[in-house]
């Protein structure tokens, strides 16, 4: 399965006290300038990371100056849901805590449009093909 599509990634610096688990987590803007941090609801989606962030010698998440790679929103990624979340095709995804999504607005940010064919997540972290063109810049 081809997690991304359509783009070249990018690598950025992550604020400090902030680690990516793994792909397809979304990243926003931090208040640190030029470092990113992990999405929470009402951030604005920047990227989907590649894999997880950095780790140093001994293997271990780095907590400070850590890098991510990651691919610029727009086009169709595989990005980390919730867990239990069930997806019909055309549904709106918005962004949640944790850098992952779900089908619940409110006052959360949308991500794009599910464009599979229908699935329930069973764990955190399953990976569910998004359109992101549609991804809120605002």
């Amino acid at each position: 399965m081809v997690a991304f599509t359509g783009n070249d990634p990018r690598t950025a610096t992550l604020k400090d006290a902030q680690t990516v688990s793994g792909v397809g987590i979304i990243l926003a803007k931090s208040s640190v300038a030029n470092k990113l941090q992990v999405g929470a609801a009402t951030d604005v989606p920047i990227g989907v990371s590649v894999g997880e962030s950095s780790r140093d010698a001994d293997q271990v998440l780095e907590t400070a100056n850590a890098t991510v790679s990651f691919f610029p929103m727009g086009g169709v990624h595989m990005i980390a849901s919730q867990t239990g979340i069930t997806y019909e095709t055309g549904d709106l995804v918005y962004l949640k805590g944790s850098g992952r999504v779900n089908k619940t607005a409110g006052s959360d940010k949308l991500v794009g449009v599910y464009v599979g064919t229908g699935v329930t997540t069973a764990t955190a972290g399953e990976l569910i093909p998004v359109n992101t063109t549609q991804c809120a810049t605002a």
